[in-house]
């Protein structure tokens, strides 16, 4: 990804006010030219520039540039662990999916698998992990979040335990049971399905 801040024609200063504008500004610009690469590129820089923000409301900083002279996102997921930690797990997802594509490291992987972990979605969770480790191998908390996940994994999902006594995955107690509360049903409706119990 370019500069966000180049692609918009804003100093890296420059207030919410003048970000907008440049913005709007922009994608009327495109969209009369019949532009469509360049406003796929615009809407990603403004979501990049706005994301990055944060609650300080400072649009500065946030980027930095490769060897090639790509720019990417280096975003402070610091709020989103936060949020995981106090269990509002549905504030992290929207979050963390709110991150463009091209600024996604090792850490958002990491945090969608800590989300996914604690809804007990076990197999997500270990794509995940597996994949914030392969990003960076030698990131021991990586590698022992999905070491972790896998050892618990059953199936991708938390399930109840089923009792061993029948092949059907219940005991002759539950099905006791089941035939009891049908035939409570069934007289409440005027029937009986087990005559004189």
């Amino acid at each position: 990804m370019n500069n966000p801040y180049d692609v918009l024609g804003v100093p890296q200063n420059a207030t919410r006010d003048q970000i907008n504008s440049a913005y709007r500004e922009k994608a009327r610009e495109y969209s009369e030219k019949n532009q469509l690469n360049k406003l796929d590129e615009l809407n990603e820089a403004y979501d990049s520039v706005i994301l990055n923000a944060g609650a300080s409301g400072s649009y500065q900083s946030g980027y930095s540039q490769t060897s090639s002279g790509k720019y990417y996102n280096t975003v402070d997921y610091s709020d989103i662990a936060a949020k995981i930690s106090a269990h509002r797990l549905e504030d992290a997802q929207i979050l963390l999916d709110g991150i463009p594509k091209g600024s996604r490291g090792a850490d958002w992987y990491f945090l969608k698998g800590a989300v996914y972990e604690k809804k007990g979605w076990l197999e997500q969770a270990a794509n995940m992990y597996a994949t914030a480790h392969g990003m960076e191998p030698s990131n021991s908390k990586f590698r022992a979040a999905y070491e972790k996940v896998t050892s618990q994994q059953n199936g991708g999902y938390k399930t109840a335990r089923r009792s061993s006594n029948s092949g059907c995955g219940g005991s002759f107690c539950d099905m006791c049971l089941g035939l009891l509360c049908l035939d409570s049903c069934c007289e409440c409706m005027g029937g009986d399905c087990i005559p004189g119990c």
